[in-house]
């Protein structure tokens, strides 16, 4: 066992890699509870309901672009304008994601005479806040190509989540169109999840039902003329 230390975290916003802006993050995963106690009962009954949560960001504030204030200020108001993926132990292929597609409920910027403009940004996530992996590192692709695979130990019966951030697009023409494929033994992979065709910065999330085999992986397709594209990717069990 080796545990994290919270430097190694990196977190992912929308279409930007605000960790270099980032001091600190909470992900609360939740779910609503019926109660279902009776009178012939000795103690409190529950059945799980509802998927809830919550995804805090603590940062510094410079006002420039790319910054945090920023991203937010283009989310305010917006439903689901949010689309947070945080890496507690960064961006290695197969450490833990926590995905959430939110919206903004808090923005607070505080300044003291003796110390720097810090903000922190409060979301409340549609669907809950889904735990998965790593599919696909933030790094640069050019080619076509495969990433490293992801092994579950078993197949899932729940569908899943999968989370896209493109930050960098370059080239003439450029398109990535990027996939959550699975696979029963490593070796032949089916598709999952599409991701619609990248032709520049952005970010998506997509969703499936049903069966997950036991290994996952991301490709990627990519044309144009020297095309290049920086996106991580992720993928989330339920």
């Amino acid at each position: 066992m080796a545990f994290v230390h919270s430097k190694n975290g990196r977190v992912m916003v929308n279409n930007r890699h605000l960790s270099g802006r980032i001091t600190g993050w909470t992900v609360a995963g939740e779910r609503n509870m019926g109660e279902t106690t009776t009178l012939l009962d000795d103690g409190a009954r529950f059945i799980p309901g509802l998927r809830a949560g919550s995804v805090t960001v603590n940062g510094l504030f410079d006002g420039a672009d790319d910054d945090i204030d920023e991203t937010i200020q283009a989310a305010d108001g917006a439903l689901d304008g949010l689309l947070t993926t945080v890496l507690p132990d960064g961006f290695t292929i197969g450490k833990p994601a926590f995905i959430a597609t939110s919206n903004l409920s808090s923005y607070v910027i505080e300044s003291s005479v003796s110390d720097t403009v810090s903000l922190t940004v409060e979301t409340t996530p549609n669907d809950g806040v889904d735990h998965g992996r790593v599919v696909h590192a933030h790094t640069a692709e050019t080619a076509t190509g495969n990433s490293t695979s992801v092994d579950n130990g078993a197949s899932s019966a729940n569908g899943g989540v999968a989370s896209l951030h493109v930050t960098a697009a370059s080239g003439t023409t450029p398109s990535l169109t990027a996939k959550v494929q699975h696979s029963v033994d490593n070796s032949v992979w089916v598709d999952l999840i599409t991701f619609t065709a990248a032709t520049a910065a952005g970010s998506q999330r997509r969703t499936v039902t049903g069966t997950v085999n036991r290994y996952v992986r991301e490709t990627h397709t990519i044309s144009g003329t020297t095309p290049s594209f920086t996106y991580a990717a992720a993928f989330a069990r339920r």
